[in-house]
């Protein structure tokens, strides 16, 4: 077989290094990740292997059109043909590997001041400014650069068999909550009130088998209108009115600019209860009152119920 350059590119955590080697194995691999350096560092070491003979695929995000200038003019210097298989994986499906990716290496979802240590040694430990930083400066590949674009449309995975189990990640406020004050967000416990019908309907799902989990937003920790313990401290209030205990984790940062991967309508606070405890998709329920747990719960791959209509069901 002739040789051949092939460049897959796409978003940080679109698949490319898998897609690589799946789809490539006879190929000579090249990444930045794992070679370090630069993408400019990485051409005299395909030439050299083109030069043996050897096709070379490089996995690398390739965002630009100068930043692929180089092995195009490579092929053609060389006289061989120049691939760019583009992954045509979605922000919101790379932000779903991104934190898979993290939660499945570190046990958990590294918080913002974490992730700046680790990325320093791990160059997929990321923060969501990285995609974003991507998808403003992307340009996709066209025949015009020299290449031959295939485009290769994003397919997730099955889960394995051991993500059987079903359950409810519930929302707090305006689902599951109000106040007695009507303040739009309780910071303290003698402030929560339980909203109409909750706990029947919750207790019949757990009779059915399913687990509750619960996410929420509590951009207030960080504006400094309550602590995180005060935070806790309702959520434990507002269990104990429900006459329910079950894990709540929930997102202490500022909404805006978004810089964690736990503030819904990130999929982090999901998949991290997702791949802890198993969770099948298919059997996942998000219940909220808002449009950023709608597009929480697409994101995280799992069906969406609006409060109003769950628990008048």
């Amino acid at each position: 077989m002739a040789a051949e350059l092939v460049l897959v590119l796409g978003y940080p955590a679109a698949g490319k290094s898998a897609f690589a080697l799946k789809h490539f194995p006879a190929h000579a691999r090249l990444n930045r990740d794992s070679a370090g350096g630069s993408l400019e560092d990485l051409v005299p070491k395909a030439e050299a292997l083109v030069s043996q003979g050897r096709s070379v695929v490089l996995d690398n995000t390739y965002s630009t059109v100068d930043s692929r200038r180089s092995l195009v003019a490579l092929g053609r210097r060389l006289g061989v043909p120049v691939r760019a298989v583009w992954l045509e994986t979605s922000i919101e499906e790379a932000q779903v590997n991104a934190v898979t990716r993290l939660v499945r290496k570190y046990g958990k979802l590294p918080p913002p001041e974490e992730l700046k240590t680790l990325s320093k040694r791990d160059p997929n430990a990321f923060g969501p400014f990285v995609l974003f930083r991507y998808r403003k400066q992307f340009e996709p590949p066209t025949a015009a650069e020299g290449l031959a674009v295939e485009r290769v449309p994003f397919a997730r995975e099955s889960q394995g068999s051991e993500y059987k189990h079903r359950a409810l990640l519930l929302d707090h406020d305006g689902t599951l909550r109000r106040t007695k004050s009507g303040k739009k967000y309780p910071s303290d416990p003698d402030d929560v009130a339980v909203l109409p019908g909750r706990r029947e309907t919750l207790e019949r799902y757990l009779r059915e088998g399913y687990l509750l989990f619960g996410v929420s937003n509590q951009g207030d920790v960080a504006r400094g209108v309550l602590t995180a313990d005060d935070a806790r401290r309702c959520f434990e209030r507002t269990h104990a009115l429900l006459g329910l205990s079950f894990e709540t984790a929930f997102c202490p940062h500022e909404p805006a600019p978004i810089t964690c991967w736990c503030r819904k309508p990130m999929p982090g606070l999901g998949v991290a209860f997702l791949e802890r405890f198993k969770l099948d998709r298919a059997q996942t329920l998000m219940v909220g009152d808002r449009g950023t747990d709608e597009t929480f719960a697409q994101r995280c791959g799992v069906g969406f119920r609006h409060a109003d209509a769950f628990f008048s069901a």
